[in-house]
């Protein structure tokens, strides 16, 4: 209720408020109840009220929102941040990436930003995703053996001692791209041990004239493309002659591992 000062009584009344999607049209009196009417289209009220007139719907959805709820009588239209994206201080952000060795906790929605976890032992992301979670390193099949360690960033790599000893192939190549990738290497080295690489056959060496990339993605790309025409003995002395010999040690200790491993390697 509310009051209202009647002018042909002098009295003060207490009057029912109109409910929501409806506005007031007069007050009550000493014999008649307050008059309420319909808002009309594109109009409402929200809650109960004595309004004059009802308000129009003013809330209007930009590029980067959709519309959560349309006008009606009793709501004004209620937009909300389009897939993809999440609110914050009222502007649409798009949805963090969770980078490598870190999986998607929980998703983004609307109102809230992705939610990332560091990938536990036995997981991995080697990607960067908004939706993608840490998933189980692969299990190698009989007569495989682990060729690499999975790590939070990268899969276990199965293989056997022929697919290392082949130098051709998808295993061999992911072997190479797998030890290089997890071990952190300055551009400029990168595109130094890529000059120092041992000469690739004929039918590649046209390749060797084109300009090396900057960034570190196809820097590694293309160092893993030579470096996989490389037997490992001379990729060991390569390291070496660059004076990456740390990394020349894991490699032979890596290697030496699967060895260990598999005597008949």
């Amino acid at each position: 209720t509310y009051e209202h000062h009647d002018p042909s009584t002098g009295k003060t009344l207490l009057c029912d408020k109109c409910r929501p999607g409806t506005h007031l049209a007069a007050h009550c009196t000493p014999s008649t109840p307050t008059k309420c009417l319909p808002c009309e289209e594109n109009q409402f009220t929200e809650l109960w009220n004595y309004l004059p007139r009802c308000l129009y719907c003013s809330n209007y959805c930009d590029d980067s929102q959709e519309v959560a709820k349309e006008c009606s009588a009793t709501n004004d239209r209620v937009c909300r941040c389009k897939e993809g994206l999440y609110s914050s201080s009222g502007f649409c952000f798009s949805h963090s990436e969770c980078q490598p060795g870190l999986g998607v906790k929980l998703a983004g929605t609307s109102e809230t930003d992705t939610v990332c976890e560091r990938c536990v032992d036995g997981y991995f992301s080697n990607s960067s995703s908004a939706n993608e979670p840490c998933v189980k390193h692969q299990e190698c099949a009989p007569g495989q053996t682990a060729l690499l360690n999975g790590s939070a960033s990268q899969d276990a790599l199965c293989g056997t001692c022929e697919d290392l000893a082949r130098r051709v192939g998808e295993t061999y190549r992911s072997f190479i791209a797998g030890f290089f990738g997890t071990h952190k290497m300055r551009p400029k080295k990168m595109r130094r041990l890529i000059g120092s690489s041992h000469t690739p056959p004929p039918s590649v060496r046209s390749t060797l004239g084109q300009s090396v990339p900057k960034q570190r993605g196809p820097l590694l790309e293309q160092m893993t493309s030579r470096l996989a025409r490389i037997r490992p003995r001379i990729l060991l002395e390569t390291l070496r002659r660059v004076q990456r010999n740390s990394l020349a040690n894991k490699l032979e200790k890596t290697l030496a591992g699967i060895q260990q491993q598999n005597p008949g390697c």
